[in-house]
């Protein structure tokens, strides 16, 4: 139940096409199944948001509006390591004294391993871990907590097997693509670094990393006031632990934590460098008491640990819809922040004054 309470860890991901009207049959045909045929190979199936052991997937359990709220299960039995070692070595120890040999070959050891998983295995509890998702209808996009990409492909993998494709993570340069219709590689990887004279293209960060850079120069270049937008004003801040990358030889990444990080000695050492952010806090807000807070891996766009405003809502639904509002906000003032820096990247002029004013501030960062 993570989208329903709590800080988010999570990416976006479009969906190429509607759902399938019989959506909530097809994942009650792929629910989980029993825990009494789960052995040591991972048995996945789809539960109900509720908690992991809820199979029964209805409309009512899995549809809250115009979302879709599921969850992917993963059940498994595993031996701890130190048991499985002490009943081996009960068993080789047996095995010992019984033949009245005080050592015994790897084969038979092996065997004596096998032997005893055999037996322990269906005496462990199952272990039971999920991969939860918010489908949201009205925008053909997805939410889910697969940020990794091993656990996405497992779960692209099982979308794919119950709707019939898969969900596409909106990372830098799909989103360009397919929510601006820009292609990210005609976008110039700036050179902003005021001491070094390095053409523009390879070796100055992805489109990701010069969009993480160019967003903390262009919050400070404004106060740290965004435009006005159509969902009202807001402010943003980027804030440490700043992860700083670049390419070459020397020191490819560096992290600034402690004190001031945006104001600190190193991270003007890292600009100078030549190096980009990878990851920091973004910090948007709208006043005192409504604040968005996560960080950005820019490279994946995936957001960890993300804090929603408070709301006010009581009863369960009322909370999961008021955190979707603010959810959709975010993203949608994430996005088009995003947008601004591909038409802003896109004009060459505008392009120029950006690399310039950006040397310049870099010059005359300020270090506490």
């Amino acid at each position: 139940m993570p989208f329903e309470k709590g800080n988010l860890t999570f990416r976006i991901c479009r969906l190429p096409e509607a759902l399938p009207q019989n959506v909530v049959e097809l994942f009650a045909q792929n629910a989980a199944g029993p825990l009494e045929g789960v052995m040591d190979e991972p048995q996945w199936g789809w539960v109900t948001p509720r908690h992991l052991l809820d199979t029964n997937i209805t409309e009512d359990a899995i549809k809250m509006n115009g979302y879709y709220h599921i969850c992917l299960r993963q059940a498994q039995r595993k031996i701890p390591a130190s048991l499985l070692s002490a009943e081996c070595r009960i068993a080789e120890l047996s095995k010992m004294a019984e033949m009245g040999v005080d050592h015994l070959a790897k084969k038979e050891r092996k065997a004596i391993k096998e032997e005893v998983s055999k037996h322990l295995l269906p005496q462990m509890p199952p272990q039971l871990a999920g991969t939860y998702c918010v489908i949201d209808t009205a925008e053909n996009l997805l939410f889910t907590t697969a940020v990794s990409s091993h656990a996405f492909e497992i779960f692209a993998a099982w979308f794919l097997k119950t709707v019939g494709f898969e969900p596409i993570p909106l990372t830098p340069e799909v989103a360009s693509a397919s929510l601006f219709n820009i292609d990210g590689t005609t976008i110039p990887a700036l050179c902003i670094s005021p001491n070094l004279n390095r053409k523009d293209g390879e070796g100055n960060g992805t489109l990701g990393e010069n969009f993480l850079t160019w967003l903390w120069y262009f919050q400070e270049a404004r106060g740290g006031m965004l435009p006005q937008s159509k969902l009202g004003s807001f402010g943003l801040m980027i804030d440490g632990p700043l992860s700083f990358i670049a390419e070459g030889a020397g020191a490819f990444e560096s992290v600034v934590r402690k004190g001031t990080p945006t104001l600190s000695a190193e991270a003007k050492a890292a600009l100078l460098v030549g190096k980009k952010l990878k990851s920091a806090k973004f910090i948007l807000a709208q006043d005192k008491n409504v604040e968005w807070s996560c960080t950005l891996d820019a490279n994946e766009f995936v957001f960890r640990g993300l804090k929603l405003p408070e709301g006010e809502a009581m009863d369960p639904l009322g909370i999961f819809e008021e955190r979707m509002t603010n959810l959709y906000t975010f993203h949608s003032v994430f996005f088009g922040l995003f947008q601004k820096f591909l038409t802003e990247m896109a004009d060459s002029e505008k392009a120029n004054a950006y690399r310039e004013k950006a040397r310049e501030w870099i010059s005359n960062h300020e270090e506490r």
